[in-house]
């Protein structure tokens, strides 16, 4: 019995494309968030910007595993393109 193999491409594109969205976007910076007038004196100079300073340690691994994930599904949907490609001209190549 025959089952349709479904590939999710779009979804796929969408989600390296989102990938590209947090990579960039990703760093806001510390001079465009005032942490004192969103939380509050104590909080803002407490746990806020030791969350901030923490952070800060962590951005340059995330961004290069987004952009492992991102450069992943870019390999897959190259493959499955690839792969689609190559079975259609196989079925061309028998009709003839």
């Amino acid at each position: 019995m025959a089952s349709d193999i479904n590939i999710p491409g779009d979804e796929l594109r969408e989600a390296q494309n989102n990938l590209t969205f947090v990579h960039d976007f990703i760093d806001i910076g510390n001079n465009t968030f005032d942490f004192v007038a969103a939380f509050g004196p104590e909080l803002g100079r407490g746990a806020a910007q030791n969350f901030e300073n923490r952070w800060d340690d962590g951005q340059t691994q995330l961004k290069k595993q987004i952009v492992g994930v991102r450069d992943a599904i870019g390999s897959i949907l190259d493959s499955f393109e690839q792969t689609d490609r190559d079975a259609a001209a196989n079925l061309d190549a028998g009709q003839g």
